[in-house]
């Protein structure tokens, strides 16, 4: 039997827009709602709930805006434990890149990062890790010394801004060289 969530509850009315914007009429309330809601299917259904702002017209009714979808899509990726659309365009901005340049970098797409900050999808558990990953520092660089093979090391640091600290930049020639090819060795227990 499939779930059903708690119904949804006012907490009180906020500031809002004061004419409807789908039909003019003057007059528009806004309220902050607690509005649980289910993810999944089956047995794997939970209810979440994320406090929206609703809109209420004397003509239209209550309706919610663009604000609750994205309020609600960030509920379900803290529910799963993934970076929201906000963090993955912070994380690109801390280090300064493009959608462009961050893909080129990554070997990501530029349209499937653009779908994760449009929150048109929500990134797996593996690219979440590696978004994860690039969020230090020092693995940023050993990547950008991977990406790019022809920079030298200090061409590396200086195209990262206010990089706090940075282990063996020196030795990226060495991680480059182990990258390309490697091999796995039995461990003797």
């Amino acid at each position: 039997m499939a779930k059903i969530a708690s119904p949804p509850t006012v907490l009180r009315e906020i500031d809002g827009p004061e004419i409807c914007g789908s039909c003019d009429t003057p007059g528009l309330r806004t309220e902050l709602v607690r509005d649980p809601f289910i993810y999944g299917a089956g047995e794997d259904a939970v209810e979440l709930a994320v406090e929206i702002p609703v809109h209420t017209c004397s003509y239209c009714g209550s309706y919610t805006g663009e604000e609750a979808a994205d309020i609600r899509h960030d509920a379900v990726c803290r529910h799963l434990g993934l970076l929201t659309p906000n963090e993955i365009r912070e994380l690109r901005g801390e280090y300064e890149m493009s959608r462009a340049a961050f893909a080129t970098l990554t070997g990501l797409g530029e349209a499937t990062i653009a779908r994760w900050e449009r929150r048109a999808v929500i990134q797996n558990v593996a690219n979440d890790r590696y978004l994860r990953l690039l969020q230090n520092p020092a693995i940023f660089l050993q990547l950008k010394a991977l990406a790019h093979p022809e920079a030298s090391v200090d061409a590396v640091r200086d195209s990262v801004i206010a990089v706090p600290h940075v282990l063996q930049l020196d030795r990226a020639k060495e991680y480059r060289d182990r990258g390309v090819g490697f091999s796995l060795h039995e461990h003797a227990a």
